[in-house]
């Protein structure tokens, strides 16, 4: 995805002897992300994304919430098998991990403010029943939007699209269900598929 090797690349310079790393003020992410978080749209508040729009520096809204100092909620739309960290450009991984050092976070924080475009990643429905070990014998979908923003954080294109479960793992989890609760296990495995089926439907939007 765009903008994913963009932090890597400029530490190997560094490391390399190259010319200076740029920095930023983290701050300045925060204020950014805090201004998207302000503008995210209704489900109609803008016009729909083109092929084009879809590349630019890919994020999670829960990471979005983070980078801006929010709180995440503990709602299913944000936990992190329907906001998996692969979704993430490094650059933002980096800001919103604690142990990483101030001069990382600087240059982290200097490659998102270069950035030309951002897509953050949102869940607005999880009907996945047996993934939150509910008995409720159906095949789990994700609704979700890209929500294209400029670089100054004004909401450009939105672009919304359903997630189900592979047939195949919701079939097997039904047909394993056979108890009055649950398996955890089968939970799980509902849960790590709609994760590999989130990631597979995003990277077959940035191959176009």
């Amino acid at each position: 995805m765009s903008g994913r090797s963009s932090l890597l690349s400029l530490l190997l310079l560094a490391s390399c002897g190259g010319e200076k790393v740029p920095e930023a003020d983290p701050a300045k992410v925060q204020a950014l992300a805090k201004r998207m978080v302000t503008n995210v749209p209704p489900p109609a508040g803008a016009r729909d994304c083109t092929v084009g729009d879809l590349h630019g520096v890919p994020m999670t809204a829960a990471t979005m919430l983070q980078l801006a100092g929010e709180p995440v909620p503990t709602q299913p739309e944000y936990r992190d098998w329907v906001n998996p960290a692969s979704l993430d450009a490094p650059a933002a991984r980096v800001l919103i991990d604690k142990a990483a050092s101030e001069t990382d976070k600087r240059r982290a924080a200097a490659t998102l403010l270069g950035a030309h475009a951002f897509i953050v990643y949102k869940v607005e429905m999880v009907n996945v029943p047996l993934a939150l070990e509910l008995k409720e014998l159906k095949r789990g979908a994700v609704g979700m939007r890209a929500i294209g923003y400029e670089a100054n954080g004004a909401v450009k294109c939105i672009l919304v699209f359903t997630v189900q479960n592979d047939l195949a793992v919701a079939n097997w989890a039904m047909d394993k269900t056979d108890k009055a609760l649950v398996d955890p296990a089968i939970a799980k495995a509902v849960r790590e598929d709609l994760t590999k089926q989130i990631e597979a439907r995003i990277a077959g939007f940035m191959a176009q």
